[in-house]
């Protein structure tokens, strides 16, 4: 099962990654858009998936995890083959734009929960391998895509149409070999999750929302980090760059970052697994290091006279990163009860997508203004600030409602 989810998260990171990696090749293929209505695709998808990941939140507690999830992979898979056949900016915009949005929007919250229930002791353990196929789905997809579309002037067909394929088959062995965890399990007792419970179930939570807070913090500085490191690491040494060459430059600006994050994960997960048991509050301890770290580590690595330091430090900013990651999920299903861990995982990524949002407009104000150094320095605030709000739940929110959630599950 664990596997099979991972393989749908690595697979919903990678529809996103052969969109960046195509775009300029869909844009020759399909003339008569401009690039602002090329930017507006993107702009849907986050839209659709912003909308309607709460609502997806909620009916996988209401009805059947299982279920939701497969109904999104088959969406996702089929909006990215279709959109291989494209013969026009509006069939793009509405096959990868807006059914693709819906489609990943129902991945995240059932698969964190099945995964969550399967899984106690090694939970953190379980949560970080499928964080990872987000990882892999940043990089392998994207050699994959960038191969295919080299080979042939329509060769970005090929790629959605692959990739698309790839989903279809995933959900044939998602629906044999995926079992289905019940909203009520056999370990709860009381009635099955209501609608309102279900909209609440974050809501009522102080600890959950701070703890959304710092999440929306992360994609904050994230989203700023992934879109203008390359532009960074391009820039001219008079701007703080290395005058790098696109593709070096890309290279760089994600490699490192995944290492690291691999590297962090591994251990954040082992260390918040191993105390969990004891004070679960353990959780949360390793999530705001590892905000700390990356608070650091982000204006350093934009201050190193040398390349090879900037991708040190770059290292030790996804090491960071991936000791948040581990718990990313785990944490907050220390506060919510089991009946209710979809809906309000729902409602985590939907308050966090809020929060985020704005970081490449908020970014590129400041590096069109003041240069991109300046600005993904600044970045390191937010995940400060995400540390900051991890701190305060632990220390005055999360016992409480940690023993709230064990009555709710009991």
């Amino acid at each position: 099962m664990l596997g099979l989810l991972t393989l749908s998260y690595f697979l919903m990171q990678g529809a996103r990654q052969v969109f960046n990696v195509s775009l300029p090749d869909v844009k020759a293929a399909l003339p008569g858009a401009s690039d602002a209505q090329w930017g507006l695709v993107r702009a849907v998808f986050l839209v659709a998936y912003g909308l309607c990941v709460p609502l997806a939140g909620i009916a996988a507690d209401v009805f059947r995890r299982k279920w939701v999830l497969v109904a999104g992979v088959t969406l996702l898979s089929a909006s990215l083959f279709a959109t291989g056949f494209a013969a026009d900016f509006i069939w793009v915009l509405i096959a990868y734009g807006v059914f693709n949005g819906i489609g990943q929007c129902m991945l995240p919250a059932s698969a964190s929960s099945l995964i969550a229930q399967h899984h106690v002791e090694t939970r953190s353990r379980a949560l970080s391998i499928y964080q990872a196929g987000s990882y892999l789905g940043v990089i392998i997809p994207s050699v994959v895509a960038g191969w295919l579309c080299g080979l042939a002037a329509d060769g970005w067909r090929n790629a959605y149409r692959l990739f698309g394929l790839c989903g279809l088959v995933l959900v044939v062995l998602l629906v044999f070999f995926v079992r289905d965890t019940p909203p009520l399990s056999s370990g709860e007792k009381g009635p099955r999750a209501s609608l309102r419970e279900a909209c609440l179930a974050l809501v009522t939570r102080p600890t959950a929302i701070l703890l959304a807070i710092a999440f929306g913090m992360v994609v904050f500085g994230s989203n700023g980090f992934h879109t203008f490191i390359p532009l960074f690491l391009r820039s001219a040494a008079a701007d703080g760059g290395f005058a790098l060459g696109a593709g070096t430059a890309a290279f760089h600006g994600e490699f490192w970052f995944c290492m690291g994050s691999f590297s962090g994960i591994a251990l954040g997960a082992w260390l918040s697994d191993r105390f969990a048991g004891k004070r679960p509050s353990a959780r949360l301890a390793v999530m705001a290091a590892g905000l700390l770290v990356a608070a650091v580590a982000m204006p350093v690595m934009v201050y190193m006279p040398c390349l090879a330091l900037c991708c040190l430090a770059m290292l030790v900013f996804g090491f960071g990163q991936g000791l948040f990651d581990c718990s990313l999920f785990a944490g907050l299903f220390e506060v919510v009860a089991p009946r209710y861990r979809s809906s309000a995982t729902g409602e985590y990524l939907c308050f966090a997508f809020l929060i985020g949002c704005p970081a490449t407009v908020v970014l590129g104000y400041v590096g069109s203004h003041f240069g991109y150094r300046l600005g993904l320095a600044l970045f390191g605030g937010a995940y400060a600030a995400g540390a900051v709000a991890i701190l305060v739940a632990k220390a005055f929110f999360f016992n409480g409602d940690h023993a709230r959630a064990l009555t709710e599950t009991v």
